[in-house]
């Protein structure tokens, strides 16, 4: 049964944001002054993808801070209405199993309410309670283990008409669960069809490295030779410089420890941006140095840029589509602090709505005459499986 949602008696106040994050594209940016020098192609290529990747960074730490904020704000808001709601359908299961043990029911009545009593106890027993999963096993045809046997079934025949072959299964166990059986079988036998695909790839690479690359194949490898250089030049110059062993000053040895941490993660996750960044940092090269480094160096940089900007894209994909599933937006809602507030406003609202709802509910079920028109009423809306 989904009703109306009531808003929340208490907004969350986020009217004090984050910090913005600090902006390092901008501060390596190549600029050859009013009087200097005019930027070439490849030196202006540089400068946008330094922007993009600014934008980016920008753009994952905001959904990182808004993910944090209301993170717990839903929790301590929604989860004592559903802690609520689940109270009432246990109240509403126990209100319509003793209804339906008193005279006066007809077997249509009694089998239209056992389906909703057996779907209430059902849910719940998935939260955990075990009382209604007895009751649900008392009055239902099949049990409970049964239906979940039936799930799996029906999923694994799924599985072996799109993987093309028979799942393999362990031998029986009482103490798992069918369908999470069949979907450990089913990611394994996924797996080895993986490896096997990779295998059958790598095959093919070795039959093409064979032939004789094209030119434009030697050019993109060359490139991305001259690239992973650039970066390792980058990186060793900070060790250099930042080798905390080569310090005997205790507080400079500290200093340092925790600048090689950084240049390490760095260089782990082939962020440029932020192994440049350490070099300004420590006095190590400035801008007028970028700005005389010669053009194929500038373009190695920019292939890592390029690739640094696509990884941080496909990052903040991620992070925009996890958050959308966490709290319930729609694919082509962009999350904002003021939209997951009325989003949480909402889906309290509808809560709130809900266990007003259930409990007139439990009030008629516990009526002779009610019952017999909230039975009427769930068979005409259709909502015995949305009850909950």
């Amino acid at each position: 049964m989904k009703k109306p949602k009531v808003p929340s008696t208490s907004k969350p106040d986020l009217s004090a944001k984050a910090a913005p994050a600090a902006t390092p594209g901008t501060a390596l940016r190549l600029d050859g002054g009013k009087d200097g020098p005019r930027l070439s192609a490849a030196q202006q290529r540089f400068n946008r993808l330094l922007a993009k990747i600014d934008k980016l960074e920008g753009q994952v730490t905001e959904i990182k801070t808004l993910a944090d904020a209301f993170r717990p704000l839903y929790q301590s808001t929604l989860e004592p209405l559903r802690e609520a709601h689940r109270a009432l359908m246990r109240r509403m299961a126990l209100a319509l199993d003793e209804r339906l043990q008193r005279k006066g029911v007809t077997p249509t009545q009694k089998r239209n309410g056992l389906e909703i009593l057996c779907a209430l106890c059902e849910t719940l027993a998935a939260f955990g309670d075990e009382a209604m999963a007895v009751l649900h096993d008392q009055r239902s045809a099949r049990t409970l283990r049964q239906k979940e046997e039936d799930q799996a079934a029906m999923m694994r025949s799924m599985m072996e008409q799109a993987l093309g072959a028979p799942l393999d299964m362990p031998a029986q166990d009482d103490s798992l669960d069918p369908l999470e059986a069949v979907m450990r079988a089913g990611r394994e036998r996924l797996h080895e069809a993986m490896q096997a695909e990779e295998a059958q790839r790598e095959a093919a690479q070795v039959k093409r490295k064979k032939k004789k690359p094209t030119p434009a194949q030697l050019k993109a490898g060359q490139q991305q030779e001259d690239a992973d250089t650039v970066l390792r030049q980058v990186y060793r110059q900070l060790a250099s410089a930042l080798h905390p062993d080569r310090e005997r000053d205790p507080d400079e040895q500290q200093r340092k420890t925790a600048l090689m941490s950084e240049a390490n993660a760095a260089y782990a996750r082939q962020d440029l941006v932020a192994l440049l960044h350490l070099q300004l940092r420590i006095a190590q090269a400035d801008m007028q140095d970028m700005l005389q480094q010669p053009e194929e160096r500038i373009a190695a940089m920019s292939l890592l840029l390029k690739q640094q900007s696509a990884e941080l894209e496909n990052e903040l994909f991620a992070r925009q589509r996890h958050l959308q599933d966490e709290f319930d937006l729609a694919f082509y809602q962009a999350p904002t602090a003021a939209l997951l507030r009325r989003q949480l406003e909402q889906e309290a609202k509808d809560l709130k709505g809900e266990l007003a709802f259930m409990e007139a509910d439990i009030a008629l079920v516990q009526d002779d005459a009610g019952f017999k028109r909230w039975l009427k009423e769930q068979a005409r809306m259709g909502r015995n499986a949305d009850y909950f």
